[in-house]
């Protein structure tokens, strides 16, 4: 197992692994330890529990809010846990440091018409780091967040021991639950559901199984070493879209149309692009073409069909629905065809990349500049409202903002990307109003990235004391030292 000692080794040697894509600054650590297996894993985190040593979980470092940071204490990374392998039950079973594209590749040689549906966007984010978080992306629209997709797991819990948990093996009875490694949990009673799409705070059903405990709990319980993954079948065609509104009611009665269509139309997402986004693109050219000169949105869908009958009913359907909504079918980019497909995709993430790139020539200025996202949602009755809302409270701040994300879903992405330091405190003023303003529209203030330590107070906006109380108590029952994240 390879192993670093010493701050000043660490900072010289790895220096990757005190950053990640929130750009947060100021992380050290003592220590990092990489273990290649699960048995070295145990003896890591069993020799620190017995020394009391505080351990930050790292994986892929892709995250956006700073959960991988460590504030002192070791460091143990699952980016070595490389093994994976098919299941005689047709799952796939990979370390927590396999990251998606390599999980795809193993996918695409290995079995015959299956895939992985959890398209987080970025490809070389860690399977670990997916499930710590219950990251979702796209196609989550049709198919869901990565807890869909979990069957089982191997964690090794802080005290230095392995917990192997099967999907369906363990249930919570009216908020309660006996394991015989982790004695008796108690889940707080809510006051009000969690909403559908929510990675802020434990998972909490009253009836829920174990295993969606450990999803999503951002590293807090334990550290995920394996897991146990299901496929879905590969449909015959995936479509993908780019369609550019140039009025915003015609986009506004796309999106309504495609919300409701019925069958044959299967969509798998439905993102939204603002205006500024479009904006943003033309002033930030890359390789790609640019948006069309008169787009004031942009819609992106994908689409799945069975059968060259079903895919002919789609198109047919789909271009009706542009019509219908006063958008120009000749200016929507896309098709089935692979090329195709990968432009829409390449072209969906220049966005990120290039307001990342727009925040590191800023920081070249001024060092202590990073960016601001929002990772809010609400019902999709009120989402357009939501939208309006969220896009004033940046311009009355005078911030530069772009605004993008899982439309489908309620959920969107608001990026402020502050220029100088006088306008990081305004940007952090409007990333909480923004996050308020989601809890009181019913929503969530971490839809799917997490709360990290970039958002860990947005809690209290969302939860009573009582409540975030029962989630401490829970930490604590099954790591009482609060040794690790």
């Amino acid at each position: 197992m390879r192993s670093i000692t010493g701050r000043e080794n660490v900072a010289e040697m790895c220096a990757d692994l005190l950053q990640d894509e929130s750009n947060l600054s100021g992380a050290w650590c003592e220590a990092a330890a990489w273990p290649e297996n699960t048995d070295e894993a145990r003896d890591y985190i069993r020799k620190c529990s017995k020394t009391g040593i505080k351990l930050t979980v790292s994986g892929a470092l892709t995250g956006i809010a700073g959960g991988a940071l460590p504030e002192g204490g070791e460091v143990i990374s699952a980016s070595a846990l490389k093994d994976i392998r098919l299941l005689g039950n047709g799952n796939i079973a990979a370390g927590a440091g396999v990251t998606i594209e390599e999980l795809n590749s193993f996918i695409s040689a290995n079995t015959d018409g299956f895939f992985y549906p959890p398209d987080t966007t970025e490809e070389t984010a860690s399977v670990g780091g997916t499930i710590a978080t219950n990251a979702s992306g796209a196609d989550s629209f049709l198919y869901g967040s990565t807890r869909k997709w979990v069957e089982g797991l191997q964690i090794v819990l802080p005290s230095g021991v392995l917990l192997k948990i099967k999907r369906g093996m363990h249930m919570f009875e009216n908020s309660t639950c006996t394991h015989p490694l982790l004695g008796i949990i108690q889940l707080p009673l809510l006051r009000i559901e969690q909403p559908p799409k929510n990675a802020a705070g434990y998972y909490i059903r009253p009836d829920m199984d174990l295993i969606d405990l450990f999803i999503g709990s951002e590293g807090t319980l334990g550290f995920i070493v394996e897991a146990e993954l299901k496929l879905a079948p590969e449909p015959e065609y995936v479509i993908d879209l780019a369609v550019f509104p140039e009025k915003q009611e015609s986009f506004w009665k796309l999106y309504d149309s495609l919300l409701d269509a019925p069958e044959p139309l299967r969509i798998r997402a439905l993102e939204i692009m603002d205006d500024r986004c479009m904006d943003f693109l033309r002033s930030h050219p890359g390789e790609l073409p640019l948006p069309p000169g008169n787009a004031l949105f942009c819609l992106l869908l994908r689409a799945e069909a069975d059968s060259d009958e079903h895919l002919e009913e789609t198109l047919v359907m789909l271009d009706d629905m542009l019509v219908s909504s006063n958008s120009n079918p000749e200016t929507a980019w896309g098709g089935f065809e692979p090329s195709e497909r990968q432009r829409i995709k390449d072209f969906r993430h220049a966005l990120p990349e290039a307001v990342n790139h727009c925040i590191a020539e800023s920081r070249r200025k001024h060092p202590s500049i990073h960016k601001f996202g929002s990772d809010g949602a609400v019902e999709l009755s009120r989402f357009k409202e939501y939208f309006v809302l969220v896009t004033g409270i940046l311009e009355e701040r005078g911030l530069p903002f772009v605004i993008f994300g899982h439309a489908g879903q309620g959920h969107i992405h608001a990026n402020a990307m502050p220029e100088e330091p006088q306008q990081m405190l305004l940007a952090g003023e409007a990333m909480r109003e923004i996050a308020a303003a989601a809890v009181e529209m019913g929503g969530t203030v971490s839809a799917e990235h997490g709360l990290g330590k970039l958002k860990l107070d947005y809690l209290k906006l969302m939860y009573s004391e009582e409540e975030i109380k029962g989630m401490e108590t829970i930490k604590r029952d099954i790591d009482p030292d609060h040794m690790m994240n």
